[in-house]
């Protein structure tokens, strides 16, 4: 990593996921288009600045952590930056802008002593052909920092990752079970859909926990056991 000394790099790793895998994120037929970039992004499309916001739990440090893992990143200069967890004015941003890609986390918990230092980056970035993705639980004119950094914000590409709706929830679980080698059927899937979060962790870790409990309990997959399972677990 250029321009990064040895303690800088451990800090940045604090936090990093690096089991997060893309194949793992599931994409609501809302989430197409950023789909589409993200991808063209791992095909070598130079200079993408993308913003992207979710609610909380929605996916986005999951979804850099899984971009930065991709096979198609490991030969370039990358870099994952929670930026929350930086509490002191020292500039670890600095000669960031020589990456290849930067992600930049939790943008909407950071410092302020840190508006200045992302401002300069995002400038520096503009005479390389780094790219930058920034997360975010809020959009740039709902963030209350300086109107330049928002300014700079509002010209990235901004994508919003979409919660699951009753269009995607089937084929959400169907992707989840499928994933984890979950034998359930179609009445099983169909009776969980109207009756789980619209969230993916949350859908992944009921299928999980109904698993747990069937194997517990030695009973099969059954819509009779899913009402069984149910009936304790969300009350």
């Amino acid at each position: 990593m250029k321009n990064v000394n040895r303690k800088n790099q451990l800090y940045f790793d604090f936090g990093r996921d690096y089991e997060a895998n893309l194949e793992n994120f599931f994409f609501a037929s809302k989430n197409n288009i950023l789909r589409s970039e993200i991808i063209g992004l791992l095909e070598g499309a130079s200079s993408q600045k993308l913003f992207i916001t979710a609610k909380s739990e929605g996916g986005k440090t999951f979804l850099l952590n899984s971009l930065l893992n991709h096979e198609k990143i490991k030969d370039v200069q990358s870099i994952y930056v929670d930026v929350s967890s930086l509490k002191n004015d020292k500039n670890y941003l600095d000669g960031l802008s020589s990456f290849d890609l930067i992600c930049l986390d939790n943008i909407h918990k950071m410092e302020k002593n840190l508006e200045i230092q992302i401002f300069n980056l995002i400038n520096e970035c503009k005479a390389t052909s780094s790219n930058i993705v920034i997360a975010s639980n809020a959009q740039p004119n709902e963030l209350n920092y300086l109107a330049d950094l928002i300014s700079r914000l509002n010209e990235f590409k901004r994508f919003r990752i979409n919660e699951i709706d009753d269009e995607d929830i089937i084929a959400c679980i169907e992707f989840i079970t499928h994933r984890l080698d979950l034998k359930f059927s179609a009445e099983v899937i169909n009776y969980l859909s109207v009756r789980v979060r619209r969230d993916f962790f949350s859908i992944k870790k009921t299928l999980q926990d109904f698993d747990k409990f069937l194997y517990s309990e030695k009973k099969q997959p059954t819509k009779i056991s899913a009402a069984s399972f149910l009936k304790s677990y969300l009350n």
